[in-house]
């Protein structure tokens, strides 16, 4: 068979193309298509962070063929920046030692926003490319590693500050709040910074002096520049001064013990945590039962409410004693109510106190005395003043609010100032008995004071057995309103209510209203109102006795504005 020349030349020319091609085929895989700057490793994929105060979670997707895997993390954006890691970043696995997701960053700061990104390593490939989040960084939450402060982690002049010993911290910064603008925010004084020391860090702990009292601090607790933790605390109020500061917290326990142990101290504060209730009682040194509360012989003492929004409330489980020679003993913006002592005091021993004073107290339900001497010893106080007062729902048990009554008790001087009486079901002041005799007390004096549904039946305002013997009496820009026994038929007021048996009585720009009427022994000199207790004052019922009769002389009677 003859071949067509030009066919055969075509044909051949097949064959040496198939022969190329055969040979090509053996050559190792890639080697005529594959830069080997791109034989790298896959980046892992799905990389997600779950994000704590001081620690995060990374997780992602591992890539084929990975040995290892490299994370670096910085406060600085890594998107599109060198494949090298950056000299002030977090780095994790250079050292091949992150094998494997999920990976947990511990030791961040907390409230701080952190870029991250991970790269697949092997040692038989090139590294990956870079892994970011899909929106290439995430934040810790906020933290407060400083505990709280407790009303017993503050003073006058200092604040110690807790919290969990070993923590990375360096530095205490704190300012005084001046103010603040409108919005809220405080204004601050200057910056003081305590440094931290080896030991303050491994106990957790330290204490901030020479602090100004009743006055506000932002505190916060840095590690370098970065803050962990955040605090507002106000110092104490200013105490007064005392050669002791005693601090009863709510839930704790003012105990005999405690003044034992300061009774050669010469003076101490006794200061209550305001909104808490607190239990007076003391104890039997023979029997170990329940007894009063003495105060030793030779302690001036000062027991004192902490301001807040509801005073410290003392409880009278039983009496209070005079333990015997005192330069004071003061009460300061405290509750006292009747917890079954019925007394607040019931003194039965020798005692002599200069000052016996009560500021800004409320007395409440004592069924007998506030203050009872008893058992005719010599007791003796030179100067006994109620300020700021208000006394409720006092004598049921047919006590006298004070009962003095005896030859050998002696009060120079007692005062009432800016103090209402309300619901006093017996004498106010007795100081007098027939088989005992009659208190040595010069001079009584009610100034600013308002007294309303007062003086039991029969009993007196203030009863030194007769008109001939007794104390001045003073009554000055006072208002006396209804008695408790007045009652009213056809519109006219009686009462067997009594007035003042004393020598002398004076009163001075003070006031009766038509119900603060007296069967006997009226007060002469005072002024009468025309109309009862309800429409002088705006709701006298519910102890309200703010003036609501805008015709009535200012300056008169008790108020709290």
């Amino acid at each position: 068979m003859k071949f067509n020349n030009k066919y055969m030349m075509v044909l051949s020319g097949a064959f040496m193309l198939l022969a190329a091609s055969t040979i090509t085929s053996c050559v190792d895989d890639n080697d005529w298509n594959t830069n080997p700057e791109y034989d790298r490793l896959f980046s892992p994929t799905s990389l997600s962070v779950t994000a704590q105060t001081t620690s995060a979670e990374l997780t992602w997707k591992s890539s084929p063929g990975t040995k290892y895997y490299v994370v670096e993390l910085s406060t600085d954006s890594l998107y599109g920046k060198t494949e090298e890691v950056r000299p002030t970043s977090l780095v994790y696995g250079q050292d091949g030692s992150v094998t494997k997701s999920p990976f947990v960053v511990e030791n961040l700061n907390s409230n701080s926003k952190y870029f991250v990104r991970v790269m697949a390593c092997s040692d038989a490939s090139a590294n990956s490319n870079w892994s970011y989040l899909e929106k290439f960084s995430f934040s810790t939450k906020a933290e407060n590693i400083l505990n709280a402060v407790s009303p017993a982690d503050k003073g006058e002049d200092f604040i110690n500050l807790s919290w969990e010993p070993g923590m990375a911290v360096t530095s205490v910064v704190y300012a005084e709040i001046l103010g603040s603008d409108e919005s809220g925010t405080p204004s601050l004084g200057e910056t003081m910074t305590i440094d931290l020391t080896s030991e303050n860090i491994e106990e957790g702990k330290v204490t901030i002096t020479g602090l100004k009292a009743s006055t506000g601090y932002v505190i916060t607790i840095l590690n370098g520049e970065h803050a962990r933790g955040t605090r507002t605390v106000t110092t104490r109020m200013q105490l007064p001064e005392a050669d002791v500061k005693l601090y009863i917290n709510i839930g704790e326990t003012l105990t005999q013990d405690m003044l034992n142990e300061h009774k050669d101290k010469g003076s101490v504060t006794v200061c209550f945590q305001d909104g808490g209730e607190y239990d007076i009682v003391g104890v039997d040194a023979v029997t170990g039962e329940d007894a009063g509360l003495t105060i030793p012989s030779g302690m001036s003492i000062t027991f004192f409410g902490n301001e807040g929004e509801s005073k410290a409330v003392l409880n009278l489980k039983r009496e209070i004693i005079l333990g015997g020679i005192h330069a004071y003993v003061r009460f300061d913006n405290v509750i006292a109510q009747d917890g079954d002592a019925q007394y607040m005091f019931n003194q039965g021993i020798a005692a002599s106190v200069t000052e016996m004073s009560f500021n800004n107290c409320e007395f409440n339900n004592f069924a007998r005395s506030i203050i009872r001497f008893k058992d005719q010893k010599s007791i003796t106080v030179d100067n006994m003043t109620f300020e700021d007062c208000v006394v409720t729902n006092q004598g049921k048990g047919n006590y006298a609010m004070i009962s003095l009554d005896a030859k050998e008790y002696t009060v120079n001087n007692m005062t009432f100032n800016n103090t209402i009486f309300n619901g006093l079901q017996h004498n106010v002041i007795l100081l007098y008995n027939s088989g005992r005799g009659l208190a040595a007390v010069d001079a009584v004096e009610f100034n600013n004071c308002t007294l309303y549904n007062y003086i039991g039946g029969t009993r007196y305002l203030l009863d030194a057995g007769s008109t001939s013997n007794g104390p001045t009496l003073k009554l000055n820009n006072s208002i006396l309103a209804k008695t408790f026994g007045a009652t009213v038929a056809d519109g006219v007021w009686t009462s067997t209510s009594k007035g003042a048996r004393t020598k002398e009585v004076i009163a001075n720009n003070s006031y009766n209203t038509v119900d603060g009427v007296f069967g006997s022994n009226a007060i002469k000199g005072l002024t009468s109102y025309s109309g009862d207790s309800n429409a002088l004052f705006t709701n006298p019922a519910e102890g309200d006795f703010s003036i609501k009769d805008g015709s009535f002389p200012s300056g008169v009677g008790a108020s709290f504005e």
